[in-house]
């Protein structure tokens, strides 16, 4: 009984005649047009006069009256035109009045929910809010001014449509008149004046009334509004969280826009079939409310979806953005599988960007390469300054000491080229492995994910079999692609048309993130020269700075190889978890070429370096040991910097896991072209030494205390004169001065430093350098012995011309009959004379005093014998003067005494002997007790003078040749 009461209120509230009517149509509508043609049928000429037709002049205008007007602005203040916006709509309101008064607010058939429904369907909540706030101050002010306006014409009103009343009832009452009389008894005056006050009643009274409908129906409309406002402020409220990135806010407002508009939906059923009861009008509003948030709500998701799209493709794997932003579409639900659209868009990223970023760092390189390469060579002081940085690791930044300024800026930009795309941290490989992990976990299934509306969105959590398979081959390639770009970054040469690699290639990074073209690259001037000219016999590395020397070269490509080294064990790591064989011996080649050439590069900047070491000779004394330059330590630090470098580039020891199979052992061939480069190295610099001590640098230049670019030299090389000698410099214009501070350095190489330096290079490359050794020892003895032999050559000559002149002259033999009681000059003036090379020798080199002396008593003894060879007869008294001056120079340098130099004493008393006869060498005996009196006495007058030659020495005696 209920259901069908109910029923009957819904139809009766709608004016239909059934539940379920095949069009819609408007049963009081349809009456009031009938009975208007009914009654214009049957009526006379003067029905218009009528109380029915009077009255309703004066009731609210509609489209049969003729006061609606055509068109009529927006009462919410959205357009200006509401026939213009649903024309534009498709309504075709110009051929149905009807229809139009629908829209329009004057007419009495004004419908607020088809207003609402069409002319503001896509209205944001926002604007419907300001157009609520203008009705709401339009209806307060009009409101007040119809009061008036009735208040004021009211008694007007009153007195017309009594006059009217009173004509017509007068008329009625003349009913013997008809038709063609009308004009005859005044009727057709009267109704002009009728029509006229008709039309001053509408002009006065239709505002009024046409007013205080739209009031009412405006004010129905706020209700409406004003009761659904949670549900209007939802897109708002969305819109917010989109621009403040509050994506949880998000989700839940949108969760609470789908809820709001199930819950209208419910309210009203609209399926076929569905009994349309237990509803009122109000649920009508609501679910056009809710269809009409929703409309809105799905505009501003599919915006923020393809948002959200663009940003998971150009979306970074270290920033862990790319989970959030999968999130969302996951939640929000979505056709495509974003982790998917994602992983495809990250592997293009990657393929492209490291194409372009070793491109465009070879430019780069070969760009500054070749404005090195045609920069003026360093000066010898530079080269000198750099060669002294490992004694100077105390400053700030070391490795800027290490070459020239331009030099160490192109090695920086060849490191951060590699880094930025072989760091597994930083570097594109490391970006690489980032989304290869990542994959994984979407592969496996170990990332939680929202399953969305209604688990609409579970079915996107696993990646098809085909994917995966993509997925894999597609890592195997990029690996393959960076294994490709580091075998040519090493094997390549310098490319001798820059320009045909530079068009394509931008002068900065592509940022992922960034929607901006780079600029269009210019080629530089120095790329349109032609390639610097290879010198005979060089080799063009595109990796190497040109002229770059041993020590800049050992650490930065020490660094690259081991961040290669690194990469190639990440990259295999990787491999192995794809499950690709043969990738491990790929990349196995990629660090063996590229180590190889590496040290065939440094080794040639080593040797070339042992040819300038030379330079590293200031002549200036070792703080610690003043017997030797500082030239030796100079040397050994060089030495120990380059050896070290040398064995973590070829065993490559500082990377991480080194002992994978991916860094294969250096080959026998690897290691003996650096056993060989040390061995020359040793030679070279020893070569050096013996050149300096011979004809030292020409310095005619003014050492400045800075240096331009090209010299990178930061603190002045101090150039010794005998103007400027201080407590640790000597005087290196002096040859005899550079031959014994070369000696007595090539002295501490020998003994020490050399040894030292075979024994730890012998140590980093577990080799024995037996041979190489004992030729090392050879070539020191030999280069020892010849400057050792410069050095005493001209005193000896000396000696020798004071020997041979002194035994010789025929004063030398003492008067016939007479005793020896004196030595000869020549004796003293040979005494003097290494009394002079002792001076020398122990103010410059003390350590070589006793093995010089030695040398040159014992020379000093066989021209004696040489001499005396020569006069060949000997009487007592020339018996007496030889021996008296043989013993004197023997006593006098009785220090300095060696084997040689007794044996060469004994042979000078053999030859006296043999040529006197019986009597000298009686009348010799005769006289040795006086004699060995007259010695006494000639070494106590002559102290002062060979003073020195009694002194202590505490060097070793110089070994026998």
């Amino acid at each position: 009984m209920t259901d069908h009461r109910s029923e009957a209120l819904l139809l009766k509230h709608y004016r239909l005649d059934s539940a379920f009517p095949e069009a819609w149509s408007d049963p009081i509508e349809d009456l009031q047009i009938a009975q208007r043609k009914q009654f214009r049928a049957s009526t006379t000429r003067y029905s218009i006069l009528q109380e029915e037709g009077i009255s309703a002049s004066f009731t609210r205008p509609d489209a049969d009256s003729g006061f609606v007007p055509e068109d009529e602005p927006d009462p919410l203040g959205s357009t200006s035109s509401v026939v213009r916006l649903l024309r534009d709509r498709g309504l075709p309101l110009e051929e149905n009045t009807r229809l139009r008064n629908r829209y329009l607010i004057s007419s009495k058939t004004f419908s607020p929910t088809a207003f609402l429904r069409d002319v503001h369907a896509t209205t944001p909540s926002s604007e419907l809010q300001r157009g609520l706030n203008l009705l709401s101050g339009s209806i307060a002010q009009k409101s007040g001014s119809l009061k008036l306006l009735v208040e004021s014409n009211f008694d007007r009103f009153v007195a017309a449509k009594g006059t009217i009343e009173g004509v017509y009832k007068e008329m009625k009452a003349n009913s013997f008149l008809d038709k063609d009389k009308e004009s005859e008894y005044g009727v057709g005056k009267i109704r002009s004046y009728l029509n006229e006050a008709e039309t001053k009643a509408d002009d006065v009274f239709g505002p009024v009334m046409k007013g205080r409908g739209r009031e009412e129906e405006l004010r129905t409309l706020l209700s409406v509004v004003e009761r659904h406002r949670d549900i209007l402020e939802i897109p708002g409220l969305l819109n917010d969280c989109i621009k403040r990135k509050d994506y949880e806010s998000l989700i839940d407002e949108y969760q609470k826009a789908r809820k709001a508009l199930m819950d209208a939906r419910a309210l009203v059923p609209t399926e076929p079939g569905s009994l349309v009861v237990n509803f009122k009008e109000e649920h009508i509003h609501q679910l056009i409310i809710a269809e009409k948030m929703w409309i809105e709500i799905t505009f501003a998701i599919d915006d923020f979806k393809r948002d959200t799209w663009k940003r998971l493709a150009e979306c970074r794997t270290e920033d862990n953005l790319h989970m959030e932003l999968i999130g969302i579409l996951l939640e929000l639900g979505v056709e495509d599988n974003p982790i998917w659209v994602w992983l495809l868009s990250r592997y293009e990223y990657l393929k492209n960007r490291i194409t372009t970023v070793f491109e465009r760092s070879r430019v780069e390189i070969e760009v500054l390469r070749r404005k090195v390469a045609s920069a003026p060579p360093p000066s010898s002081k530079a080269i000198a300054h750099h060669l002294r940085s490992p004694t100077r690791r105390i400053q700030p930044d070391p490795q800027k000491q290490l070459d020239t300024s331009r030099t160490i800026s192109l090695w920086e930009l060849i490191h951060s080229s590699l880094t930025a795309l072989l760091d597994p941290t930083t570097g594109m490989l490391g970006e690489l492995l980032s989304f290869w992990k990542t994959a994984q976990s979407f592969i496996d299934g170990d990332t939680l994910l929202p399953v969305g509306i209604d688990d609409q969105s579970r079915k996107h959590h696993r990646l098809e079999d085909l994917n995966i398979r993509m997925l894999r081959e597609g890592t195997v390639e990029i690996v393959a692609l960076i294994r490709d770009c580091v075998i040519a970054f090493f094997q390549e040469p310098p490319v001798d048309d820059v320009s045909t690699m530079y068009s394509p290639v931008p002068p900065t990074p592509v940022s992922s993130t960034s929607d901006e073209a780079p600029p269009t690259p210019q080629l530089p001037q120095i790329l349109k020269a032609a390639a610097p000219q290879k010198k005979e016999g060089e080799e063009g590395y595109a990796f190497f700075p040109p002229g770059a020397n041993s020590l800049s070269g050992v650490h930065f490509m020490g660094k690259i190889m081991v961040l290669v080294g690194n990469a190639a064990i990440a990259m295999a790591d990787m491999a192995g978890k794809l499950g690709k064989d043969g990738i491990a011996d790929k990349l196995k080649v990629m660090v063996a070429g590229g180590r190889e050439r590496a040290v065939v590069a440094v080794c040639s900047s080593w040797l070339k370096d042992a040819q300038n070491c030379r330079v590293l000779e200031d002549w200036t004394r070792a703080v610690d040991n003043r017997d030797v330059t500082k030239m030796p330590g100079l040397f050994s630090a060089w030495e120990r910097e380059i050896i070290g470098g040398m064995q973590g580039m070829v065993y490559l020891d500082k990377v991480k896991n080194s002992n994978s199979a991916v860094i294969p052992p250096p080959s026998t061939k690897l290691l003996t072209h650096v056993r060989g480069q040390f061995v020359r190295s040793l030679y070279k610099s020893l070569q050096g030494m013996v050149e300096n001590a011979k004809k030292p640098l020409v310095d005619g230049e003014e050492v400045p205390t800075e240096v331009d670019d090209e010299g990178g030299l930061a603190s002045p090389v101090t150039s010794i004169s005998p103007a400027n000698l201080m407590a640790h410099s000597v005087d290196s214009s002096d040859k005899d001065v550079r031959m014994l501070l070369t000696l007595s350095n090539l002295q501490l190489l020998r003994a020490d430093i050399v040894p030292e330096l075979i024994s730890m290079f012998e140590q980093a490359f577990s080799v024995k350098l037996t041979d190489e050794s004992k030729t090392i020892r050879d070539a020191l003895g030999q280069i020892d012995a010849q400057l050792f032999d410069e050095y005493t050559k001209p005193i000896i000559a000396n000696l020798t011309n004071i020997v041979t002149t002194g035994i010789l002259t025929p004063s030398w033999s003492p008067p016939r009959g007479s005793i020896a009681t004196e030595v000869r000059p020549y004796i003293y003036d040979a005494l003097l004379t290494l009394v002079h090379v002792h001076s020398q020798v122990t103010t410059t080199a003390p350590s070589l005093t006793q093995p010089i002396l030695s040398h040159l008593l014992e020379q000093l003894s066989k021209e004696l014998l040489e001499a005396f060879k020569q006069r060949k007869r000997f009487n007592l008294g020339e018996l007496l003067q030889a021996t008296l001056d043989v013993e004197f120079v023997n006593q006098t340098l009785s220090q300095f005494n060696t084997a040689r130099a007794k044996d060469w004493q004994q042979k000078i008393y053999l030859e006296l002997d043999r040529g006197s006869d019986a009597e000298a060498r009686q009348g010799l005996q005769g006289e040795l007790a006086g004699m060995k009196s007259i010695l006494s006495q000639l070494r106590k007058y002559s102290r002062a003078e060979f003073l020195c030659f009694r002194a202590k020495k505490s060097s070793s005696r110089r070994p026998e040749a």
